[in-house]
């Protein structure tokens, strides 16, 4: 737990809060191109409202974050290496996990009317949208929501050296399928929901779920961030 309580400073907490706001900027132009909001909404009042908005959500998470990851064994800032539990992980990881996505979505999912919406908003668009992904969507899902659910396994269950890895299996495919729920809303304002989308939307994203969730326990929370964002460029600038 020493180690735990080194790298669980404030300081790290923060910058992640800034990082979150600007990952709430970086989505925007997406927002737009793919029309999701009314065109008589300002786009400077969104900017407005998102930043506040972001600002006390992930504000609170990260607070939160803070006061639960010391009261559990998960080292997500533990620091050892840059290139071999950071950066060859992440790249490796976001690569394998962007390129089965889009094989999956153009083989098994090419009837689906989210794999042919026709709006592909220019690369840098979908370069920014790629930060939101990695910094904002690892942080709410695998900082906070993998902490909490983690911790309280460990209430209602033991965590001894015997159970733990299945604990944390369990706890991470639940993450994975709540990550694939969380994008529901945003693809039924694109397409019917239907039986079909809906699978499409939780199994594609479940893949993803479950690597950015295993680097999460096992190299930590940088290198989930870092191979989501490979993999969200991999997807939505490379092999769109």
């Amino acid at each position: 737990m020493g180690a735990q309580n080194i790298s669980t400073n404030k300081k790290t907490f923060f910058i992640l809060w800034v990082l979150c706001i600007i990952g709430s900027w970086s989505v925007l132009p997406y927002i737009q191109y793919l029309r999701i909001l009314p065109g008589t909404v300002s786009m400077w009042n969104v900017f407005l409202l998102g930043t506040v908005q972001s600002a006390l959500f992930f504000g609170l998470i990260c607070w939160l974050s803070f006061k639960i990851l010391p009261k559990t064994d998960l080292c997500p800032f533990l620091f050892r290496s840059f290139f071999k539990q950071i950066a060859t992980p992440a790249v490796i990881s976001g690569l394998l996990v962007g390129s089965t996505i889009f094989f999956f979505d153009k083989t098994v999912f090419h009837s689906s009317l989210l794999s042919e919406f026709p709006v592909h908003p220019p690369f840098w668009v979908g370069a920014l949208a790629s930060i939101y992904g990695g910094v904002n969507e690892e942080v709410l899902l695998r900082l906070f929501l993998f902490t909490l659910i983690y911790l309280l396994f460990g209430k209602a269950i033991k965590i001894r050296g015997d159970n733990r890895l299945s604990i944390l299996w369990s706890v991470n495919l639940l993450v994975a399928l709540l990550f694939g729920m969380g994008h529901l809303p945003a693809a039924f304002k694109l397409a019917p929901p239907s039986t079909f989308e809906i699978f499409r939307v939780l199994f594609l994203n479940g893949i993803a779920g479950v690597v950015f969730g295993w680097l999460y326990w096992s190299k930590g929370l940088w290198t989930a961030i870092a191979a989501h964002f490979v993999a969200d460029l991999v997807i939505h600038v490379f092999l769109i």
